[in-house]
C-alpha cells in the first residue's frame, strides 16, 4: 500500500486525491479465515471470533463492542458491516514453516492464505454473499492465525496488509486480492482489526506519517486511521473521513 501511494505521488505533481466520492453505506460483508497449526492449535473458538466481528453489544476480552458495532456507530447507522467467519483450517505444515525468516516477507503468508481458500472452495463454501467492488474484487479478507506472533518486523507471519501477488479467482465475478493477516494471540482487540478493515471496506487512507521517524505523528490518536486510541475502545474515524 505504501509503495502504491508513493508511486502515485511520484507520477503526479497534483495534490494527493481526496477520499472516494462514493459513500460506503448499506450492507457489506467480508470473510474471516481462521488458521491453526499442528504445533499451535487454536485456543480461541470460532464462535468467539464470530461474536467479536458481528455481535451487537459484544464485550469479550473487555472490548467496547464488536467490529459491527464500531462501523455502525461511526457511520451513524449508515454502514452495516459483518463478516462470514469460516471454520478453522489446519495448515499443511507446522507454523515454523510459515514463519521462516529466510523466506521473502509475505511469501509464506500468501501461500497459507491460498491453502485456506483452496480448502474452503473444496468444501463447497458459499462466497456469493461477500461484497465485491465493480471489478469483482471482494472488498475484505481478514486472516487470523493461532498463537502469538514470533517473527521480527517484516519477517514471516509478521502482521500486515497487502494484496495477493496474483488474484485468487473464484469465478468470473468474484476474486480475492486485498487482505490483512495477524496473529490471534491470547485475546481479540478492536483497534487494528477496524483500522485494516477501514482500508479494505471504506478505502480510507492511513493518516500517520510515512517519512522519517520523529518528523511528525500525523493526526495521532484523533482518528482510527492513525494511532486510533485504545486497543479495545478505539477512537472514531475522524470527521474528514466521515464526511
Amino acid at each position: 500500500r505504501r509503495e502504491a501511494q508513493a508511486q502515485a505521488k511520484a507520477q503526479s505533481a497534483s495534490p494527493e486525491a481526496a477520499p472516494p466520492s462514493n459513500p460506503t453505506t448499506g450492507n457489506f460483508r467480508g470473510l474471516v479465515l481462521l488458521i491453526d497449526f499442528s504445533d499451535f492449535p487454536a485456543t480461541i473458538s470460532r464462535q468467539e471470533v464470530d461474536d467479536f466481528c458481528n455481535k451487537a453489544g459484544y464485550t469479550g476480552f473487555g472490548n467496547n463492542g464488536s467490529a459491527f458495532d464500531y462501523f455502525r456507530d461511526v457511520s451513524d447507522g449508515k454502514l452495516s458491516y459483518k463478516n462470514l467467519v469460516a471454520a478453522y483450517y489446519r495448515a499443511a505444515h507446522p507454523r515454523t514453516y510459515y514463519t521462516d525468516p529466510a523466506i521473502s516477507y509475505g511469501t509464506r503468508a500468501q501461500e497459507l492464505i491460498r491453502e485456506a481458500l483452496n480448502s474452503l472452495v473444496a468444501s463447497g463454501f458459499a462466497f456469493s454473499s461477500l461484497t465485491a467492488d465493480a471489478g469483482g474484487y471482494i472488498k475484505a479478507l481478514s486472516v487470523f492465525y493461532a498463537g502469538v506472533r514470533s517473527n521480527a518486523w517484516s519477517e514471516g507471519l509478521w502482521p500486515h496488509s497487502w494484496a495477493l501477488a496474483t488474484p485468487y479467482v473464484l469465478s468470473a465475478t468474484r476474486r480475492f486480492s486485498d487482505y490483512q493477516i495477524t496473529d490471534l494471540g491470547n485475546q481479540l482487540t478492536l483497534r487494528t482489526f477496524c483500522h485494516e478493515n477501514g482500508h479494505m471496506v471504506c478505502d480510507f487512507p492511513d493518516l500517520y506519517d510515512y517519512d522519517s521517524v520523529g518528523v511528525g505523528l500525523g493526526v495521532g490518536h484523533y482518528s482510527l486511521m492513525c494511532y486510533g486510541g485504545h486497543d479495545k475502545n478505539p477512537t472514531q474515524v475522524d470527521a474528514y473521513l466521515k464526511h
